[in-house]
């Protein structure tokens, strides 16, 4: 997601300072939306410089005010509502699904690692049901959608709470199984690992690669020996017996 075009689309309502992006921003789209300061005037400076948007206080007027961006009112350029137009008909909103760097940690953990992995879960864990808490509490806390006055901007900040719950809720399930596996698997004795103890993997696996072509020369070597019993002649008879 493009951080520059939620600028422009928060900017398509009314100027605004800096930090009262970033206060609209959370407002409108919800906690997940928190972005840093630092970050936003960076994007800020960037949208200016490409004339996007203008600074529309006194500013100039006033040569002892402070250039900080943080310090102006920004509105939106006519350039830039053409470039929000253009990303908002033209760009694709493929499905993507996320990074989960936890995840990567537990892949690449090894066997030494797993009750660090373990922990590492359960906090994340514990971290799911708190904001999935609250994202909840502030959905609830959402004015009634039944009031004579329907506000579209709550129904959308609504919409966006869900999504961010469904996801938690997801993120929970996901955690809590990993967990139970990771409890599972170091349990066993013969697991192989491709990494962390590699060396002993490589034992256990050549030993069960031996083990498995010993039988099959075994099996190989008594069916050859069937298939020479069965060809051997038997006793001449005695043309004279009888």
């Amino acid at each position: 997601m493009s951080a520059r075009h939620v600028l422009l689309g928060l900017l398509l309502d009314r100027p605004a300072y800096p930090y009262q992006m970033a206060d609209r921003l959370e407002q409108r789209l919800g906690p997940t939306w928190q972005v840093d300061s630092g970050q936003l005037y960076k994007t800020v400076k960037g949208l200016e410089r490409g004339g996007l948007i203008e600074r529309v206080d006194d500013a100039a007027e006033n040569p002892r005010t402070d250039n900080r961006a943080e310090r102006h009112v920004f509105s939106i350029t006519q350039r830039g509502i053409e470039e929000f137009e253009r990303w908002f008909d033209q760009t694709r909103d493929p499905v993507r699904l996320p990074r989960r760097p936890l995840l990567a940690k537990i892949t690449f953990a090894g066997p030494d690692r797993l009750a660090r992995t373990t922990s590492k879960l359960e906090d994340y864990e514990r971290d799911c049901a708190e904001r999935l808490s609250e994202t909840t509490c502030m959905r609830d806390a959402l004015p009634n959608t039944e009031d004579d006055l329907l506000r579209a901007d709550h129904l959308l900040l609504r919409l966006n709470l869900t999504t961010d719950i469904y996801s938690l809720e997801v993120e929970l399930r996901w955690a809590k199984e990993a967990r139970a596996l990771l409890t599972w698997l170091s349990e066993q004795d013969r697991a192989l690992w491709p990494n962390g103890s590699a060396a002993d993997g490589q034992k256990v696996g050549a030993s069960a690669r031996s083990q498995l072509f010993t039988r099959i020369a075994r099996t190989a070597g008594d069916a050859a020996e069937q298939s020479e019993t069965a060809r051997e002649p038997g006793p001449t008879p005695n043309p004279l017996a009888g």
